[in-house]
């Protein structure tokens, strides 16, 4: 596939599995704040999800100007910006410990909300942090150390229960990841013009 400003194949495939996961990540906030909170749909439609969106375009733009910045200073060809969005894990964390005590306690769900809004934003600042001291905890800690925290965050929230869910249909489960393989690591990939990361999410 020829480049598309400034484009690669993987970079289709990255982008429609990164689109696919967001829009999973907020239709499951949001069920989960209509459903179980009891935020009214409208006040989650109307207010929620456009400060969802619009952070998930900023956080996205940063990543792709710092991407940029690099590459000039660099010279190399093989940067990508950073994926950008909700994690899954957060989502269930905010919400089950943080917004749905809160809204049971008090019986005002909006004051649930901004509570959860106000931690939010703390651990924003904690993640900030990492700007200025990020580098320094690299250099100190083990490279083993790192990967194998995040290795065993994605074994465990990522992997393991869609693989559970594979087998309640494994007729239908295990041939589409065969097909996700081979598109993956094949020499001659099944779908050769479909994304890989849009096959995988539909």
């Amino acid at each position: 596939m020829k480049e598309f400003f400034g484009w690669q194949k993987g970079d289709w495939g990255a982008y429609f599995g990164l689109l696919a996961n967001n829009l999973t990540n907020y239709f499951t906030m949001a069920g989960l704040l209509i459903f179980t909170v009891g935020l009214p749909a409208e006040f989650v439609y109307t207010r929620i999800a456009p400060g969802f969106g619009l952070a998930i375009f900023l956080a996205g733009f940063f990543y792709w100007y710092a991407a940029k910045n690099l590459i000039k200073k660099t010279g190399r060809t093989d940067v990508t910006a950073l994926p950008s969005g909700p994690s899954a894990p957060s989502i269930f964390l905010v919400v089950f410990l943080i917004i749905l005590p809160i809204a049971r306690e008090t019986g005002d769900v909006y004051f649930a909300w901004k509570v959860a809004l106000g931690w939010c934003f703390l651990e924003a600042l904690v993640e900030l942090s990492g700007a200025f001291i990020g580098d320094w905890l690299r250099r100190i800690i083990p490279r083993s150390v790192l990967l194998s925290c995040l290795g065993g965050l994605g074994l465990l929230l990522l992997a393991m229960n869609p693989i559970l869910q594979s087998f309640e249909a494994p007729l239908i489960s295990f041939v589409v990841l065969a097909i996700i393989f081979i598109n993956w690591f094949g020499k001659k990939p099944i779908f050769p013009r479909i994304p890989t990361g849009f096959l995988y999410y539909n």
